[in-house]
């Protein structure tokens, strides 16, 4: 079969106005690489011990106990955060700390894995908004054929945006340059469409050209065609050995791999935002504290791996980072010697070297209550309010400035009270638990 009876005679016609049109205007026809910032979203599914990591707990005088490790260990200093001494929290924080906002006391108001879920992606308890990582990529790269990436987890678009829902081990295929419907290589397909460039410009009339429709096919023609290039581009730079998996308590967590894939696909141009998953069955009804410090240990190492990685591919400056959960767990141990669900949250915002990290905003008390916290202060103030995850929101679409975006497409927080998380002078000074149980300020 001759190669010019690959595609039809219209396909050659649009394709070729498309590709005239991008070599001679500038009016947006083509698509140029996507050069950051990037977001990566890790969700560590099902609820984690925030009193075993960023939110530390020590047992109280008289009261049940609330945290194996304080029976023999004291609250942990890693830079300027208080973390709980165990599994490698000390040794992250240390290397990672200054890179590190760490939200505490927010307040998800349920104990609904899904209804969590959605509240701290996207803000509101709702359904119907899109998450923050899908926000971000149509705000930031509507036009990239891997704008948004979802390796598992809550995802939600508003139909903002189309994400490529993958693993970490498929996305090598998913990118493979081939026609599935003809078996034809792509690059011959697109060889052809250069070939014939010019002369496809000369086979409509001057009317055809001004042709809204036209036009209009001959602009979709050529994302589709440009996107398909660019595709394979990530395939060649996907290696074919990805990071091994981790073991953790009863199963494994590729969360490296998931990050690997994403930052590759930022380096490429092509995306702009990942929905990656934490590994390990986070809701620990049945456990003790030894499951949650096995998917903290690979949590920590996730974001070790990530920062480095990001500095050898030289995309760390354009880098921001987002973990968070469902939800929390409970203070004290159900009688199987695991913990429930509780609706008090933390967030870690990271970046690289940001002027704003190495700090603690919001505050729970011994028993994980939620404290007021003043918005222009960052004060535990009785005059304050809750902390709620559409403040972490719009702070977020500020700091990331994708407010305006947010506000055209009706997703933004207006009458919400705007929290100064970002600015480097304000901490929250509140009764935080010593190793002795009593409080100091």
């Amino acid at each position: 079969m001759n190669n010019a009876t690959l595609i039809s005679r219209r396909e050659f016609v649009v394709a070729s106005l498309a590709l005239g049109a991008a070599g001679m205007s500038s009016d947006g026809l083509g698509q140029d690489f996507y050069g950051g910032p990037y977001l990566i979203r890790i969700h560590a599914g099902g609820g984690w011990d925030l009193s075993l990591f960023c939110d530390p707990k020590v047992n109280q005088s008289g009261e049940v106990p609330i945290t194996d490790w304080s029976r023999e260990a004291d609250i942990a200093w890693a830079g300027h955060l208080l973390v709980a001494p165990i599994a490698n929290n000390v040794a992250t924080f240390d290397r990672l700390g200054p890179k590190t906002l760490v939200i505490n006391g927010v307040d998800t108001q349920t104990n609904a894995h899904e209804t969590g879920e959605r509240h701290t992606w996207t803000g509101a308890p709702d359904e119907g908004r899109p998450s923050i990582t899908a926000l971000f990529a149509a705000a930031r790269a509507p036009e990239q054929p891997l704008a948004l990436t979802s390796f598992g987890g809550f995802s939600a678009t508003a139909g903002l945006i189309r994400p490529t829902l993958t693993n970490s081990r498929n996305l090598k295929q998913l990118t493979k340059l081939r026609d599935q419907s003809n078996g034809v290589d792509a690059q011959a397909e697109s060889q052809l469409l250069e070939r014939f460039r010019v002369r496809g410009l000369d086979l409509v009339t001057e009317s055809e050209l001004k042709s809204p429709w036209l036009r209009h096919r001959a602009q979709e023609y050529l994302r589709s065609h440009v996107s398909k290039q660019k595709l394979g581009e990530v395939h060649e730079i996907l290696p074919d050995e990805l990071e091994a998996s981790e073991p953790v308590f009863d199963g494994y967590s590729d969360l490296k791999q998931q990050l690997q894939v994403s930052l590759l696909a930022f380096k490429s141009g092509l995306a702009a935002s990942s929905e990656c998953s934490a590994g390990g069955g986070w809701d620990s009804h049945f456990t003790g504290e030894y499951s949650q410090i096995s998917f903290l240990q690979a949590l920590n190492n996730g974001l070790t791996y990530v920062w480095d990685l990001a500095e050898s591919l030289e995309i760390a400056d354009q880098l921001i980072v987002i973990v968070s959960s469902d939800f929390g767990r409970t203070p004290y141990y159900n009688s199987f010697g695991g913990k429930d669900h509780w609706p008090i949250n933390s967030y870690l915002i990271m970046a690289n070297d940001p002027i704003w990290g190495g700090r603690v905003v919001g505050h729970t008390d011994e028993a994980q209550n939620a404290s007021k916290i003043s918005p222009s202060t960052l004060k535990v103030s009785s005059t304050g309010s809750i902390i709620y995850p559409k403040h972490v929101h719009h702070a977020l679409h500020h700091y990331l400035g994708i407010d305006d975006y947010a506000r055209s497409v009706g997703y933004d927080f207006k009458n919400t009270e705007l929290y100064d998380f970002f600015n480097p002078a304000l901490t929250t000074a509140g009764p935080m638990p010593n190793p002795l149980g009593s409080n100091v300020y």
